[in-house]
């Protein structure tokens, strides 16, 4: 890690640097989920061009693509059922944007182009609005849920710049994540939100042991995947049968 970090260094102070660019690298690119898989975090680090004053760095995290269906309780003759009135298709299961300088100018209309452009574009609405503002809420009901799990962040910390030269941000990820593959974008901006340089980092995250099994199973091979989980519901039913009848008798 400490030799990663010098290279970055060295390269940045012996490589003929145009003005505004950025390199980067990741402390780890690979992240397994096995059953004791307690989320994780990810340091991103690097350097920047000294002609930084008027610029900021955006960091960009995007999970692999999910889709979400947007529910509402209807009445059906009667019994009060969950009805899909929306679906976003091919969406990130997991986006967080940082950036370097909370005060810059244009810091909302930046998130809303990012979040219109990831989430909002991909709306499918499967019945007429009864009003209005019945697409806002859809998107609003969308950014709740994926705040609340943890899998969606807007400008809630900040990128550390170090001299105007080097710039670190740690990436925390949630316990219950997609497996796939994570893009780190880093993004080097003006004050009008132009884009001047551009870095990306990649993040494997695959399932091991149990998890991949089942997995796998559950997906290639169904009806062995439903004989097994009979087997051990049977098998755990009688094991505890056994527990009790032996603790009782």
């Amino acid at each position: 890690m400490r030799a990663v970090i010098f290279a970055i260094i060295f390269l940045f102070l012996t490589s003929p640097f145009s003005l505004s660019s950025v390199i980067s690298d990741i402390d780890k690119s690979d992240i397994e989920l096995s059953t004791r898989f307690d989320g994780t975090s990810i340091l991103v680090f690097g350097a920047l061009s000294p002609e930084i004053d008027s610029t900021s760095l955006l960091v960009e995290v995007v999970g692999p693509s999910a889709s979400v269906n947007i529910r509402k309780k209807v009445q059906i003759w009667g019994i009060w059922v969950n009805k899909k009135i929306a679906h976003f298709q091919d969406i990130p299961s997991f986006y967080q944007i940082s950036i370097s300088n909370p005060e810059h100018p244009i810091l909302k209309e930046i998130e809303y182009k990012k979040l219109k452009s990831l989430f909002y574009d991909f709306l499918e609405i499967n019945s007429t609005p009864e009003d209005g503002n019945a697409v806002e809420q859809y998107y609003d009901e969308l950014t709740r849920l994926k705040k609340n799990l943890g899998k969606l962040s807007t400008f809630e910390e900040e990128v550390n710049i170090i001299d105007k030269k080097l710039f670190s941000y740690k990436v925390n990820l949630p316990k219950k994540i997609q497996p796939g593959l994570y893009k780190i974008k880093m993004t080097l901006i003006d004050q009008q939100g132009n884009e001047l340089s551009k870095s990306e980092q990649s993040v494997k995250v695959s399932k091991v042991g149990v998890q991949e099994f089942l997995s796998y199973n559950s997906k290639n091979n169904p009806i062995f995947y439903g004989l097994f989980s009979v087997i051990i519901a049977l098998f755990l039913g009688f094991s505890a049968a056994q527990l009790f009848r032996w603790l009782y008798r």
